[in-house]
Formats: structure tokens, sequence, C-alpha cells
């Protein structure tokens, strides 16, 4: 007779990420789960597809600047801790902060524009030990 497995603990490893788009926190957060919401995409979320999709936009319609683009590229695009950033750059760590502090502002400001307020995503992972801003 053959068996099946069955994945008791699935539930478990799943929890409820919000995030206010009309904050910087809640910019920097989404900046930060980019690539675990679009990895949902594969999985058939198309609600992952928008928030992506929107993100760029927003990125997009922030009008950054080279550096803050840069940072926010590297930082939260590559996964490259600010001091990495800082040697790419040829900068300070404290300005590579700055620039993506700031860049975290101006995405907000275009999510406050559009009225976009907060959004909620299930993700997979151990919510207690990854960082939930």
């Amino acid at each position: 007779m053959g068996g099946t497995n069955v994945d008791l603990t699935k539930d478990t490893r799943k929890y409820t990420q919000k995030y206010s788009l009309s904050s910087a926190a809640g910019v920097k957060a989404l900046l930060r789960d980019r690539h675990r919401i679009g990895a949902r995409r594969f999985k058939g979320d198309t609600a992952a597809s928008d928030i992506i999709i929107d993100l760029h936009s927003a990125i997009e319609s922030a009008c950054l600047t080279e550096r803050q683009a840069e940072a926010v590229a590297l930082v939260y695009g590559l996964d490259v801790t600010q001091a990495e950033a800082a040697r790419v750059m040829g900068v300070s760590q404290p300005a590579v902060a700055q620039f993506t502090d700031e860049a975290a502002e101006r995405i907000a400001a275009v999510y406050q524009r559009w009225n976009y307020g907060e959004i909620t995503v299930e993700l997979e992972g151990n919510g207690a030990t990854d960082e939930i801003v």
C-alpha cells in the first residue's frame, strides 16, 4: 500500500503582514518583503502581481534622485547591507541610510496621492523570527 505525505504544519508557517503604504516605514517593509511577495505570483497569487506592479509604478512616479534609486536598488533589490551599498556607491553608510529614508518618504507620498492606504499580504515563514514592521 502506498502512503501520502501530508504537511500538517503548513498553516503554522503562514502569517499575515500589513503594510501601511502612506508611511515611509510601511514602504520600507514592503520593499524589504518584495521578493517574497513577488514569488507568490508563481503560486497563482494575482494580488501579489498587482502589489509588485503598483510598487514599481510608485517607485517610477516618486522621481527619485539617481543616488536614492541606486541605494534602493542595492539595499532592497539586491539585498545587500547598507555598509556594502555604501562601499559600492563610494559614500558612507549613513548616507545610504539617508538615501533610502528619503526614497521611502517619496514613495509613500505617491501612495498617499493614490489614496492607497493599507494592504495585507499572507506570507510564508515564521512570523516570530521574521522582522515585522
